[in-house]
């Protein structure tokens, strides 16, 4: 039988043609406005994902940028918490306070006792002694208060508790217990067993973020990945006519990762701000968004937000591998038969 030869001859024979990447991000982009639904609810769960993040970090950033705050309002909270165990509740309490030459300590904690109820008179001079002095039901004395203590002030300590917070000299002492009035020193310093634990619960506290992070990020990992093979089963017909027309599976490929890359990054950006923006607001509640925004460091900041923005596309894309690959491994007339 003499041989028929080739059907086709070399010079019909042509390589495939392999579209270039713009027409890949058009499809892409067509794709995701005809499943708008199901594209934003990929996209919603990424920017969660990266919000959280970055809530967390610009979080941790804040609060070393405000120790100092925060380390202010402990020792106030530690100071109202010591002469409340003295003198019981504060609220109605007639108090008479001497200060002069007082730091931000003084001064936030004159603040709280005003706020709390306590009816104060607060004096810098001893030449401004009121005349009912004599009422006060206790005494204060903070910053460089020896000057102030004229013999006719320290006749109004007479039979009255007078707290100080730092250790007074023994010459004012004695002279304090002279003119009849009851001192006590009201340490708030932090004892060295004090101090272990405060430690020990900042390294529990970050090693209980460190895991929540970790365990949100791979729930958003899930959770897209989840959606891109959603993805996959709802475009079987689309994924079989397009190979049947001559699409690579690698051009499949290319398609759901362009895909995944589009809704990681826009994802991830409103992520970003909305952490950034949530972080912001709650510790500027808390301190004042001027002394907020005064402390912190926006490039540093800028930076975390780079970094959670390439978290959240490198995300996206490894959660889209598996559902690309699935894609891209169908057979042309198993998916044009489908009827999902």
């Amino acid at each position: 039988m003499a041989n028929p030869g080739p059907i086709h001859s070399t010079q019909d024979i042509q390589d495939q043609v392999i579209l270039p990447i713009r027409v890949a991000f058009g499809i892409c982009l067509a794709g995701i406005r005809t499943r708008l639904g199901r594209s934003a609810i990929t996209l919603f769960g990424v920017a969660l994902g990266i919000a959280f993040l970055m809530a967390v970090l610009s979080g941790f950033h804040i609060k070393r940028a405000m120790r100092s705050e925060a380390d202010l309002l402990r020792d106030i909270e530690r100071r109202i918490a010591v002469l409340r165990s003295e003198v019981g509740m504060l609220k109605g309490k007639r108090l008479l306070v001497m200060m002069a030459q007082g730091n931000a300590i003084d001064a936030g904690f004159i603040r709280a006792l005003a706020s709390g109820g306590s009816s104060l008179n607060v004096l810098s001079s001893s030449a401004s002694l009121p005349q009912d002095a004599s009422a006060a039901s206790a005494v204060v004395l903070l910053g460089n208060y020896e000057p102030l203590l004229a013999p006719e002030v320290l006749a109004a300590f007479r039979g009255r508790p007078v707290f100080v917070f730092e250790k007074p000299s023994t010459e004012m002492a004695e002279r304090i217990a002279a003119a009849g009035g009851r001192l006590r020193h009201l340490g708030i310093e932090l004892r060295p067993d004090e101090l272990e634990r405060a430690a020990k619960r900042e390294r529990q506290a970050l090693y209980r973020m460190s895991w929540i992070v970790a365990v949100s990020l791979l729930i958003t990992v899930g959770c897209i990945a989840n959606a891109m093979l959603m993805s996959v089963t709802e475009r079987f017909r689309e994924i079989g006519t397009m190979k049947c027309l001559g699409a690579l599976s690698s051009f499949v490929v290319k398609l759901f990762l362009i895909e995944s890359l589009l809704l990681g990054l826009v994802g991830a950006m409103l992520g970003t701000l909305l952490g950034a923006a949530f972080s912001l607001a709650a510790y500027g509640y808390t301190f004042g968004l001027g002394n907020v925004l005064a402390a912190v460091s926006f490039p540093t900041l800028g930076a975390y937000g780079v970094l959670c923005v390439v978290a959240g596309v490198v995300m996206t894309v490894v959660a889209a591998t598996y559902p690309a690959r699935v894609a891209a491994k169908m057979i042309p007339a198993a998916a044009l038969a489908s009827h999902v």
